[in-house]
C-alpha cells in the first residue's frame, strides 16, 4: 500500500537538511574563524560549548578521560586555531580538527621547559612617567600579566627558546610594542601615543564618562598638551589652540592676558551696533574639570564701566597643568550643557596623580621676543617736507609752511624710543605619587613676561592641588583646587609711534618736552600708572558611589572665585592729566560663581551584544558679581595717588546676579559594537530671561554605524577602520548681560538740590524692559565620517548646517517710549560649512618617526531674517557694519575706492549707480546706500602639523592659514595724509600725488580733507600663511638619566612665528597689510629651556 504525505510536511525536514547542508558549506577554516572569550571561573564544558556556538564547530571527547568540570580563565580575541593553542597550553589537552568536528584528548607528557623571570618597567615616552595597567602578552599565547602602580611588571616565561620570545605590551590610546626577550633579565619599555588609534579615550564631558572614540557619535575634537605645546612663551592656552581644529577659528593678540576671540563653526551671535548694553556672547563655553568659566562681560554697567580694561581669566589656568583640551562642536555633543552651549563648548581636562613612589618635575625656560611686521615709518627731513608740502596746498605762504613745519633736521625714531626687545621667564614644578588607592598631585609655577611695548609686562603665581581616593570597592572622593594671583601693567603706549619724528622728546635741560595736546610717552611711561591686581580661586570637589554593577550615582560642588583691581592715573606732569591737575581711576571687580550637579547612571549589557546606558541628573548655578568704581582729580601732590588726595571725587557701583537650574538625561544604545545610537534631552530656567521665557528645552539625536566592525571588512588591511555618523538636535544661549530682559535704573544726584537736609537723588531709566525676550537657539545637523587606512592615515570628514534662529538684535522703537532701541529676538542666521582632519603615521621604523596632522575648515555665513523684514540696522560709518538678509552678518559695508583722479589728485569713489564721485557726493548718500566690500571672517583657515623622532632627538612644526578674511583700517590716518599736522605717516606718502598726470594712489596732500572712511581703499585682505612654531628637543638617554640619578632629562628650543607670508606684505620699500593688520605688531620670540623628573 502507498501511502502520500502532503508536500508540506516535508518542508521542515527539507529545511534542516539544507541548513545543515549549508553549515558545512560555509564553515571557515580554523584560522578564519573568530572567537571572543571573556571567561571567568567557568568549567571545560561550558567553554567549549561557547566555542560551538561561535565557531560551527563540533567537540567530542570522553569524559573519563577528560575532566570537563575543571574551571577555565581566559581572555582572548582570535582565531579559533590561536584560542584552541591557548586552551592546550593551560589545560595540557590536545585538539585534533577534522572537518566540522574537533576532538579532545589529554596531551602527553612533556618535559619542563626552561624557565626565566623578567623584570621591568613601563613609561610614556613623552613624560617619562611609568604607567600602571599595561598589558603584557607572550607573543602566540593568551599568558598575560599587568603593570603595577608604579609602571613595573614580573613575568615568568617557560619557552623551548626563551632568547627569541616575543612580549608584546599594550595600553588603550598608546602605539602596542613587540619587545624580543634576547639574554635580558631586565626591560625598560616606552611606549607613545597613538594618535590613530580609534580606542583612544576621549573626554566628552563632565556628565558622562570618558569614551572610545569609536563609541562617540557627536563631533568631537581633542588636542593633548604634546599637540598644544605648552611650552611656547604664550600666557593663556587659548592663544594656543590657533589652527589646531578644523571649524576653530582663533583670532589672537599679542597684546597680554586680553580676551580671545574664539568662533566654533561661523559666528554664533549678531554683534551690537547700537548704543545698548546688550552684550550678547559669541563665545564657546569653558569648563574646567566641571566648572564653567565666562568670559568678562560689561553689560548693563557699561556706560559707568566703560574704560575699565577686559581681562581674560582664561590665562588664569596654568598651560603646564593641562592634560587634554576638547571641543564639542555639534548638538549631540554639546546639548548636555544646553544653556550655554549654542556657540560650542571647550572642556580643559587638568593633570592628576599617579599611584607610585612621588616623581618631582621641574621645568624651566626663558627667551626674547621682539616685533615683526613692523611698519615703516617717515624720516623727519621726510616728514619736514611732506607737512610744508600739505600746509602749501591749504593755501599758506612758503614762509609761514616752513614754520610750521617744525624742524628740518630732527630725526626722532619713537618707535625705537618705547619699544624693547623683551624678556620671558617660566618656572614649573610638579609632585605625584600616592598608593593605588590614593594619589595626589601638587604643582606651582611662576611666568614673568615682557610685552616688546615698555610699561606692558605680565606675572602670574599659579598653585594648583588634587587628590583621588578610592575609600572602598564603591566609592571614589576627590578634590582639586588652584589659585593664580596676577599683576600687570599695560601702560598703552603705541600710539607713541604716531608722533611726529621732527619733535624732540626732551628739552635742553633734560625735562621732558610737552607737546601741544599730546602726551610725551617717555613721560607717561614714567609719570603715569595704569596696572592690574588679581587673585582667581577654583575648587570643585566630587564623589562618585557604585551603587550596584549597574548603577552609580555622582556629584560635583565647586566655586570660582575671581577679583580684579585696575588703577590708572594720569599725572598733571603731562599733557595726559594736566588739564585736571591729575586723574585717578579705580575699578574694583569681585564674581563669585557656584555650580553643584549630581546624575545617576545606569549601563548593562544584554545577551553580550546589546549595551544600553542611561543618565539623568540635575545641576544648580549662581553667579553674583559686584563692580566698584572710584574716580578722583585735582591732586595737591601727584605722587599721593589715592582718592582722598583728590579735590574732586566720584563713585559708581554695580551688582548683579543670575542663577540656572537645569534637568538633564541621556540614552545611548549599541549593538554588537556596530551600530550605535545617542539620544540626549536638557530643560534650563534661567533668571536672566523674563516672564514665561525662563525655560528653555533642548536635545538632540545621533547615530553611528562602525562598518569596519562588520564581518565583511573586519580585519581588512587596508581600509582598517571605517564609521559614518549623523546629529541633529538644540542648544541654547543665555549670556546676553544679566538684565537685559528687564527696565532698569540708575539713581543720581541733583547738583545742589536737597531735601530734608540730605542730598537729593532721583532714579533715571536706562534699560527699556521686553518680557518677551528669550533664549536664542542653535539648530545643529552633522554629518561624519570617519576612517582609517592601513593602520596609519586617519581621516575624519564634517559637513554641518546650523541654524541660529530667535536671534537678538536692537530693534528701533517710536522715542516716545524713552529709548531709540529695544533688544528683542527678531532675527537668524545660517552656518554652513565642510570640516576635515587627517592624522598620518607616515614613517614608523624603531629610530625614526614622522607623524603628521593637517586640518581644513571652511563656513558660510547668511543672515536669513532680520527684525522681522524691517530695514537693516546699519552701524556707525567708522566700523563700516550693517545687516542685510542673503549677506554674512560679519560683512564690511562702504563704498568701492575707484584711485586718484590724475587731473586734480582727489579721491574718486563709484556711486550705487556705478558712476564716480568725489568724497563730498559720497557723504551727503543716504547710509542705505553701502555695498559689501569686504568679509570679517575667512573662507577657510586651518594649520599643517608635524613631528619627527629621531632617536632620541625630536622636531616638531605648525604651520597656519588663514584664506578669504579681510579688515578695515579706519580712519587710516598714517595711509592718506590726513591729520599730518600731528601724526606721522607712512612711507607710502613719498609717492603721493605732486601735480596734473601723477599717477599713484596716494592722493593730494592736504591738512583739511573730506575723506570717506569706510571706503574699500581701507579694506586690506588678511589672508596669511605662518610659520607658527618650532621645537627641537634631545631627550637624555635612560641609561645616562640613571647615572645622573634622574629619570628624565629634557632640553629643548622653540621659536615662534619665524615668518609670515601675506598677500599684501608690501613692496620696494613700501607698507603694506604685513606690518598694518596688527593693533600690536605680531612678535618673534626665541626660546631655551630644560625639563627634569626626578
Amino acid at each position: 500500500m502507498n501511502k502520500s504525505y502532503p508536500y508540506y510536511l516535508l518542508l521542515p525536514v527539507v529545511f534542516l537538511l539544507f541548513t545543515h547542508l549549508q553549515g558545512f558549506a560555509q564553515i571557515k577554516s580554523p584560522e578564519k574563524t573568530r572567537v571572543v572569550l571573556r571567561i571567568k571561573e567557568k568549567s571545560l564544558a561550558e567553554v567549549l560549548s561557547d566555542i560551538e556556538k561561535q565557531s560551527g564547530y563540533s567537540f567530542n571527547y570522553d569524559q573519563n578521560e577528560i575532566n570537563s568540570n575543571q574551571k577555565v580563565n581566559t581572555n582572548s580575541n582570535s582565531n579559533l586555531k590561536a584560542v584552541l593553542d591557548g586552551l592546550s597550553n593551560e589545560l595540557g589537552l590536545e585538539f585534533a580538527i577534522s572537518g566540522r568536528f574537533i576532538s579532545v584528548r589529554k596531551a602527553p607528557k612533556k618535559k619542563a621547559l626552561p624557565a626565566r623571570t623578567i623584570t621591568g618597567v613601563v613609561k610614556d615616552s613623552d613624560s617619562g612617567i611609568p604607567i600602571p595597567g599595561v598589558n603584557i602578552v607572550l607573543k602566540g599565547s593568551g599568558k598575560g600579566a599587568t603593570t603595577n602602580a608604579d609602571g613595573a611588571f614580573i613575568y615568568k616565561i617557560n619557552a623551548e627558546n626563551i632568547d627569541k620570545t616575543v612580549l608584546v605590551f599594550s595600553y588603550v590610546g598608546m602605539k602596542p610594542k613587540e619587545v624580543v626577550v634576547g639574554k635580558q633579565v631586565f626591560i625598560n619599555v616606552n611606549l607613545e601615543n597613538d594618535a590613530l588609534a580609534m580606542g583612544e579615550v576621549v573626554v566628552t564631558g563632565s556628565y558622562t564618562r570618558e569614551k572610545r572614540r569609536e563609541e562617540v557619535v557627536g563631533s568631537i575634537a581633542q588636542v593633548s598638551a604634546e599637540r598644544l605645546q605648552t611650552q611656547r612663551p604664550i600666557e593663556s592656552f587659548d592663544k594656543m589652540l590657533e589652527g589646531l581644529v578644523a571649524g576653530v577659528q582663533v583670532e589672537t593678540t599679542t597684546e597680554l592676558n586680553t580676551p580671545v576671540k574664539i568662533n566654533i563653526r561661523g559666528q554664533g551671535s549678531l554683534p551690537n551696533l547700537s548704543s545698548s548694553a546688550r552684550t550678547t556672547s559669541s563665545q564657546p563655553l569653558f569648563v574646567v574639570d566641571g566648572l564653567p568659566l565666562y568670559e568678562q562681560q560689561r553689560g548693563n554697567e557699561s556706560s559707568v564701566f566703560n574704560t575699565e580694561k577686559y581681562l581674560n581669566p582664561l590665562s588664569n589656568i596654568n598651560p603646564a597643568d593641562i592634560k587634554t583640551i576638547t571641543i564639542l562642536k555639534d548638538a549631540t555633543a554639546s546639548a548636555l550643557y544646553g544653556a550655554n552651549a549654542a556657540n560650542g563648548v571647550i572642556i580643559i581636562t587638568t593633570k592628576s596623580g599617579t599611584a607610585g613612589n612621588t616623581r618631582f618635575n621641574f621645568n624651566y625656560d626663558t627667551g626674547v621676543a621682539s616685533f615683526i611686521n613692523q611698519y615703516k615709518w617717515l624720516s623727519g627731513p621726510q616728514y619736514y617736507s611732506l607737512l610744508r608740502e600739505a600746509y602749501i596746498n591749504d593755501g599758506r605762504s612758503a614762509t609761514e609752511a616752513t614754520q610750521l613745519a617744525g624742524s628740518k633736521t630732527n630725526n626722532v625714531d619713537w618707535f625705537d624710543l618705547t619699544n624693547r626687545n623683551a624678556t620671558y621667564h617660566n618656572f614649573d614644578f610638579q609632585a605625584d605619587g600616592g598608593s593605588e588607592k590614593t594619589t595626589f598631585l601638587f604643582s606651582s609655577g611662576y611666568r614673568n613676561q615682557q610685552a616688546s611695548s615698555y610699561g606692558n609686562d605680565l606675572q602670574k603665581i599659579y598653585f594648583r592641588l588634587r587628590a583621588d581616593h578610592q575609600a572602598s570597592d564603591k566609592l571614589k572622593i576627590g578634590f582639586s583646587a588652584n589659585a593664580t594671583y596676577t599683576k600687570q601693567n599695560s601702560l598703552s603706549n603705541y600710539g607713541a609711534v604716531t608722533l611726529p619724528p621732527n619733535i624732540a622728546p626732551y628739552n635742553a635741560d633734560g625735562t621732558f618736552a610737552k607737546f601741544l595736546g599730546v602726551p610725551n610717552p617717555l613721560a607717561v611711561l614714567e609719570q603715569n600708572d595704569d596696572y592690574s591686581k588679581g587673585l582667581d580661586f577654583q575648587a570643585i570637589g566630587y564623589a562618585g558611589y557604585q551603587l550596584t554593577k549597574e548603577i552609580s550615582i555622582d556629584g560635583r560642588l565647586g566655586a570660582n572665585s575671581y577679583q580684579t583691581k585696575q588703577t590708572t592715573f594720569e599725572s598733571a606732569l603731562n599733557a595726559s592729566g594736566e588739564n585736571v591737575n591729575g586723574r585717578l581711576r579705580i575699578y574694583d571687580r569681585n564674581r563669585i560663581g557656584y555650580i553643584g550637579f549630581i546624575k545617576a547612571s545606569y549601563d548593562k549589557t544584554f545577551a553580550k551584544k546589546h549595551k544600553i546606558g542611561f543618565l539623568v541628573g540635575t545641576e544648580l548655578q549662581n553667579e553674583d558679581i559686584s563692580l566698584l568704581r572710584g574716580m578722583g582729580s585735582g591732586f595737591t601732590f601727584d605722587r599721593r595717588r589715592v582718592l582722598d588726595g583728590a579735590a574732586a571725587q566720584s563713585s559708581a557701583s554695580s551688582n548683579s546676579s543670575n542663577a540656572t537650574v537645569s534637568y538633564y538625561s541621556q540614552l545611548e544604545y549599541n549593538y554588537d559594537k556596530k551600530y550605535y545610537l545617542n539620544f540626549n534631552g536638557r530643560a534650563d530656567k534661567s533668571s536672566i530671561f523674563g516672564g514665561d521665557k525662563q525655560v528653555a528645552l533642548n536635545g538632540s539625536a545621533g547615530a553611528s554605524w562602525i562598518i569596519s566592525n562588520e564581518p565583511f571588512l573586519k580585519d581588512n588591511k587596508t581600509i582598517t577602520s571605517l564609521k559614518i555618523r549623523t546629529t541633529f538636535g538644540s542648544t541654547g544661549n543665555s549670556r546676553i548681560g544679566n538684565y537685559s530682559a528687564r527696565g532698569l535704573y540708575n539713581f543720581g544726584t541733583g547738583t545742589g538740590s536737597t531735601y530734608a537736609g540730605n542730598v537729593a537723588s532721583y532714579p533715571l531709566l536706562t534699560g527699556a524692559p521686553n518680557p518677551d525676550l528669550g533664549w536664542e537657539k542653535n539648530l545643529q545637523l552633522n554629518f561624519g565620517l570617519d576612517f582609517s587606512l592601513f593602520d596609519r592615515i586617519q581621516v575624519t570628514a564634517e559637513y554641518y548646517s546650523n541654524t541660529i534662529n530667535d536671534l537678538i538684535s536692537s530693534v528701533d522703537v517710536p522715542l516716545e517710549t524713552g529709548f531709540a532701541t529695544i533688544s528683542a529676538n527678531t532675527s537668524k542666521m545660517r552656518n554652513s560649512g565642510f570640516e576635515l582632519s587627517i592624522n598620518a603615521n607616515v614613517i614608523k621604523s624603531d629610530n625614526f618617526s614622522w607623524n603628521l596632522a593637517y586640518n581644513f575648515g571652511s563656513n558660510k555665513n547668511t543672515l536669513l531674517a532680520y527684525n522681522n523684514g524691517a530695514a537693516a540696522l546699519y552701524g556707525f560709518r567708522d566700523n563700516a557694519y550693517a545687516f542685510k538678509v542673503g549677506n554674512s552678518s560679519s560683512a564690511i559695508y562702504g563704498y568701492q575706492w575707484a584711485g586718484v583722479n590724475p587731473d586734480t589728485g582727489a579721491e574718486m569713489f563709484y556711486g550705487p549707480d556705478g558712476s564716480i564721485k568725489t568724497a563730498a557726493e559720497i557723504n551727503a548718500l543716504p547710509i542705505n546706500n553701502v555695498q559689501v566690500i569686504g568679509e570679517r571672517l575667512p573662507d577657510f583657515q586651518g594649520g599643517l602639523f608635524n613631528n619627527f623622532s629621531y632617536k632620541n632627538f625630536e622636531l616638531s612644526f605648525n604651520v597656519l592659514y588663514s584664506y578669504g578674511a579681510s579688515q578695515i583700517f579706519s580712519p587710516a590716518d598714517e595711509a592718506d595724509g590726513r591729520n599730518l599736522q600731528n601724526r606721522n605717516q607712512s612711507v607710502n606718502l613719498v609717492d603721493r600725488w605732486q601735480k596734473p598726470g601723477d599717477i599713484t594712489d596716494i592722493p593730494r596732500l592736504n591738512i583739511n580733507r573730506t575723506i570717506v572712511s569706510n571706503s574699500s581703499r581701507y579694506v586690506y585682505d588678511v589672508s596669511y600663511l605662518k610659520l607658527s612654531n618650532v621645537n627641537l628637543a634631545y631627550k637624555l638617554s635612560d641609561k645616562l638619566s640613571q647615572k645622573l640619578h634622574l629619570k628624565r632629562l629634557m632640553v629643548f628650543a622653540n621659536a615662534t612665528n619665524l615668518f609670515y607670508l601675506y598677500n599684501d606684505a608690501g613692496t620696494k620699500g613700501r607698507n603694506g597689510i604685513a606690518e598694518k593688520r596688527f593693533v600690536y605688531p605680531e612678535s618673534m620670540a626665541l626660546t631655551a629651556g630644560v625639563k627634569v623628573t626626578l
